[in-house]
């Protein structure tokens, strides 16, 4: 009878795997670095020079001077009139009437004249009147005056 055997044999296989190698290449890199050249340029600078000149400016100066002014001012007072307010009482009074019996009597009676005559009455009236009053001002003069000073002085008297 056949066997049939499996016998286990090494196989090589060939893995290929990626290593790197370090590796020098050699180039040629241009770099273009700018060179410092100095040009020498002449530009005319007008040179300043300062003189001062003193010069008197009058300016006018303000000087505030106060000055008093009479304002008018109103006062108002209230002024009470008593005036008479007529009331009317009706007051019934008995009277006894009397009946006349009239006669016919020639009597002579001097006739009157009546004459009108002005009385005047005093009423108050306000009038206002404006009257003008010096207004004194005040100047101040420095004067000199000599005053006697005393001068006490001590002695010794034996």
């Amino acid at each position: 009878q056949v066997q049939e055997k499996i016998v286990e044999v090494p196989q090589v296989c060939n893995v290929e795997k990626i290593v790197e190698v370090p590796q020098v290449c050699v180039q040629e890199v241009v770099r273009h670095v700018p060179r410092v050249e100095v040009q020498e340029v002449i530009k005319e600078v007008p040179n300043l020079t300062i003189h001062t000149v003193d010069k008197i400016i009058e300016v006018p100066q303000v000087t505030f001077v106060e000055k008093t002014v009479e304002v008018p001012q109103v006062h108002v007072q209230e002024i009470m009139r008593h005036v008479p307010k007529v009331e009317v009482h009706e007051i019934i009074k008995e009277v006894p009437r009397v009946e006349m019996q009239y006669r016919e009597k020639v009597v002579e009676i001097p006739q009157v004249h009546f004459q009108e005559r002005l009385v005047e009455v005093p009423r108050v009236e306000i009038q206002e009147v404006v009257r003008t009053v010096p207004r004194i001002e005040t100047q101040v003069v420095d004067r000199i005056v000599e005053v006697p000073q005393l001068q006490i002085m001590e002695k010794v008297v034996e």
